[in-house]
Formats: C-alpha cells, structure tokens, sequence
C-alpha cells in the first residue's frame, strides 16, 4: 500500500506541475553535464560534475556548474551525501551581456531507492542548498536556503535501456520569507553503455514564479572505479 501511495503522490504533483501559467516568460536552453563520481569502496563514493547550460541551440553560456562531494551508501535503499558547488550565471537571456553572477553553494541530501518489482525502481530525493550569492550590476550580495524533493520513477526495458519520468518542487527561504522556488518536470531516456558508463538524454519542463524554462539534456556518466574497489569487488 505505501508503494502505491508513493506513486498517487507522484502522480498528483505530475497533473499540479503541468497546469499552464498564463502571462509567464519562456527560455529554452541546452543542459549538458559530465559526471565523473570515484567509487572508493562499496559504501563510499566522490561525487563530481560539471555543467555547461546555453541559450537554446546557439553556443552563447548562460551558466556554468561545478558540483562535488562525498556519498555514503547506508544499504541497498538509501545514501546520504554532502559537498559544495560552484555556479556562474549570466545575469540575462540577452546575449550581448556578458556579466554572469556567481554563486557558492553547500548542499545536503538523502536518497532512497524502492523497487517495486524487477524492472521498476522508486527514487526519493530530499536535498538542501544553502545559496551565496555574489553583488552583480542587478542584485546586491544575498543568501538564500532552498529545500528539494525530487521523486522518480525508473523502468527497466532491456539490459542497456531505461526510462526515468520525474517531478521536482523547490521552495526556498529568501529575504524572510518561504516561497514557492521553481518545480521541474522531465522524461529521461537512459543508455548504459557499460557497468561504469551511461549516456542520459531528455526534456525537463521547469515551472518558476514568473517564467517557465524548457531544457533539453545530455548527461554522460562515467564511473571511476579505484583499484581497492575492484580487487574487493
């Protein structure tokens, strides 16, 4: 019953993230990323990743990322990880700007994985950011504590294939006050090329207070995998 609710829940914030914002802005981007994390043994993990993320199809950056950090594997449901990130962003969708903002960021998060059979797999995400925000041109120096739950469905097709559908909603604490950040909605196509490599491409549809975003992704995975960790494999 509680894998079933768990996907009611799913579900219900898919229908509330879809309904349409009138008035709003859209921005298309390209979201590419590398990730590189280092399995040291069986319970623990260096997490690593960059992103380059441009102005729809065209080359101009609008953010750069850099993500690193350290996870433990709890058992075979959950995993908890902590570490720091750097983002450069430009400060507008016009291309003539070239001013982007800099941002340092902690982050903090817990995962657990449910499978509900043996092809389909029930990711929860509980992440928090504590955002440092640089003075730019428009906007003095500022904090920020943003709070993520991102829920996932993943389904097995073959032995090199999966799909993932997710949903995730942000609020965030900001100048006193608890508002509603951003809620993201994306479908995942999911090549594994091999046991340490995997190639990720997708959409995700990102709902923000006065504008909506629209990405289309490509992630490439590969697993580094330390001598002490393959002779004890």
């Amino acid at each position: 019953m509680e894998k079933r609710q768990q996907l009611f829940v799913l579900a219900a914030s898919l229908l509330l993230s879809m309904q349409p914002g009138f008035g709003q802005q859209s921005q298309t981007l390209a979201w590419n990323t590398l990730q590189l994390p280092v399995q040291i043994s069986s319970k623990w993990q260096v997490h690593n990743d960059v992103s380059y993320r441009t102005i729809g199809a065209s080359g101009s950056a609008y953010q750069y990322t850099f993500r690193t950090g350290v996870r433990r594997f709890i058992n075979e449901k959950w995993n908890v990880a902590a570490g720091l990130a750097f983002f450069f962003t430009r400060t507008s969708f016009d291309k003539t700007n070239h001013e982007f903002g800099r941002e340092f960021r902690l982050w903090q998060e817990a995962v657990k994985e449910n499978k509900l059979n043996k092809k389909l797999s029930l990711f929860s995400r509980f992440r928090t950011e504590e955002r440092f925000f640089a003075a730019t041109s428009k906007k003095e120096r500022n904090f920020a504590l943003r709070f993520r739950y991102r829920m996932a469905v993943v389904q097995t097709l073959s032995g090199k294939w999966k799909i993932q559908l997710a949903n995730e909603y942000m609020r965030q604490l900001a100048g006193g006050e608890f508002t509603f950040q951003q809620n993201r909605l994306g479908a995942t196509a999911i090549w594994s090329v091999n046991s340490t490599t995997q190639l990720q491409t997708g959409y995700i549809w990102s709902k923000l207070a006065t504008a909506t975003q629209h990405f289309i992704t490509c992630t490439f995975t590969k697993t580094i995998v330390t001598n002490e960790h393959r002779h004890k494999g």
